[in-house]
């Protein structure tokens, strides 16, 4: 098989794990969220980004090394199962020691316990077979997929069982240990390597890992930061309701955007960077994936009330999330085109000025999100964290430009169609919404509001397209392809019955 088709078979494969993994995420979500009260998933929230903190120290990028390395030994191999034993099996003590002080500093007596429970996953996961990072080194992502759905559907099931003995948060937390248990014992299945303990590469992968063990932490400030800030100067009922309006427009696109990405950027990494075959294709492929988030966020933000109500059973307890929802959707929009700037600074090898971005607009977050919830409230942090996501996005515009043959202007102005489209159907199917939001039942409006708004808003697209055909050259590649998926509609809808006698 060929390089490019096992790109594609590995990116398909890949793409099927990620919706089976989401659709089981979805799941457990509508269950606790009917079950678990605001504060509960606090907690959880809390106590789990704490782990992921601690979990940092494990990133040293040996999975990593291996799969760059093209010639690998036992020593190589062996040298990074010992470095993630030692590492995890720190921190899994490091959890359990500290919980105390944690919750003190938390104020939440009861994250005692919930740490000294959750240091059992990374002292498990230290024994986790290295051979599934051989399996991704070639490629071989339809047996990953099984490896990790199989995980995922075990560990669904098992907590489902649990509910019907008991209804407390306990129960989640028991399906978050239960599935890297699973995680660990069926590494030893799906891969044939048997690793050992083996020192002899250590200052070889130590000298790489350090790399990755920096950015690994700006990464998680990055990213994180607003989580960190809301559970220590809001609380852990605002953080449960922060955190599930963030999962939820973060599942809408790891379930309809991340998969096209997946797919898309191996593709690219097989193009000449230096080509304007590649900066073409990349600031089409940009337009075409804000056309569809576009839309998502706007359904997301105009349905946020419905949403809440038929997802998580509540409105009145989940009313946090009712009024966050609309104010983040768009935080959507520059999640992914953030995804798509880091992926092609990725593909031109700047992982030298990425380190330095991130570290940089880590530091101005921090400083930004503490003083708005300091000095406003969570909604002036949202508001803070899209303003913020937005000039990351723009900056990262204008500087990739200088790489390659791309124009950041002609992009912005580009979207201001797709902006406009979103508006305009906001602005008219809002009275829809609240109309049968009040009238009839939440899935009801959901559908109705949702096939409204996507008429209104893909009319208007058309409408924007058909004006810009002849002054922009990326609409008129829009317009060229419409103009093909009719004409090969037409065929096959016209296409003469020939019988043979």
């Amino acid at each position: 098989m060929s390089f490019v088709k096992k790109v594609a078979s590995a990116s398909f494969w890949l793409s099927i794990a990620s919706w089976i993994s989401s659709g089981i995420s979805i799941l457990t979500m509508l269950i606790f969220a009917r079950i678990l009260s605001v504060e509960e998933f606090g907690l959880i929230a809390t106590a789990t980004l704490i782990t992921a903190f601690f979990e940092l120290f494990s990133r040293l990028g040996t999975e990593a090394y291996l799969i760059k390395e093209e010639k690998l030994d036992k020593d190589d191999i062996n040298t990074a199962w010992t470095i993630q034993l030692v590492a995890k099996l720190f921190i899994a003590f490091a959890i359990f020691l500290s919980a105390p002080l944690i919750a003190h500093y938390f104020n939440e007596p009861k994250l005692v316990l919930i740490l000294k429970v959750l240091a059992i996953i990374p002292f498990i996961m230290a024994f986790a077979n290295i051979g599934i990072g051989l399996l991704k080194k070639e490629l071989a992502y339809k047996k990953l997929m099984l490896f990790d759905v199989n995980a995922k559907i075990t560990s669904f099931a098992l907590t489902l069982v649990a509910l019907y003995f008991s209804t407390s948060f306990w129960v989640y937390i028991f399906g978050m240990v239960i599935y890297f248990v699973i995680i660990t014992l069926s590494s030893y299945y799906f891969s044939p390597y048997r690793p050992t303990l083996c020192l002899k590469k250590l200052k070889l992968q130590f000298a790489f890992s350090q790399w990755s063990l920096l950015k690994g932490f700006v990464n998680f400030f990055n990213t994180k930061c607003d989580q960190l800030i809301v559970s220590k100067f809001v609380g852990t009922a605002a953080l449960g309701a922060f955190s599930i309006a963030q999962r939820i427009y973060e599942t809408a696109s790891d379930v309809l955007i991340t998969p096209f990405i997946t797919v898309l950027f191996p593709g690219l990494g097989q193009l000449d960077k230096t080509s304007p075959t590649f900066s073409l294709i990349y600031h089409r492929t940009l337009i075409v994936t804000s056309l569809v988030i576009f839309l998502l966020a706007g359904l997301l933000a105009i349905n946020a009330e419905a949403l809440v109500e038929v997802a998580l059973g509540d409105a009145q307890k989940w009313q946090l999330v009712t009024y966050l929802l609309p104010i983040a959707a768009p935080l959507l929009i520059t999640r992914i085109l953030s995804f798509a700037l880091f992926d092609v600074f990725t593909l031109l090898n700047q992982m030298k000025f990425l380190f330095k971005f991130e570290l940089i607009t880590a530091i101005v977050s921090i400083v930004v999100l503490y003083l708005a919830v300091t000095l406003g409230d969570i909604t002036t942090l949202v508001i803070a964290r899209l303003v913020l996501t937005t000039l990351v996005c723009a900056l990262l515009l204008l500087i990739l430009q200088q790489h390659i043959s791309f124009s950041a202007i002609t992009f912005m102005l580009e979207l201001l169609p797709i902006f406009t489209a979103a508006i305009v159907a906001f602005a008219l199917c809002w009275p829809l919404q609240t109309i049968f939001l009040s009238h009839s039942p939440a899935l009801l409006s959901i559908i109705i509001v949702s096939i409204g708004y996507c008429i209104v808003y893909i009319a208007t697209i058309l409408l924007m397209t058909a004006l810009l055909k002849g002054r922009s050259d990326t609409y008129g590649f829009i317009s060229e392809q419409l103009d093909n998926g009719k004409q090969l509609a037409k065929q096959k809808l016209f296409k003469p019955n020939v019988n043979h006698s």
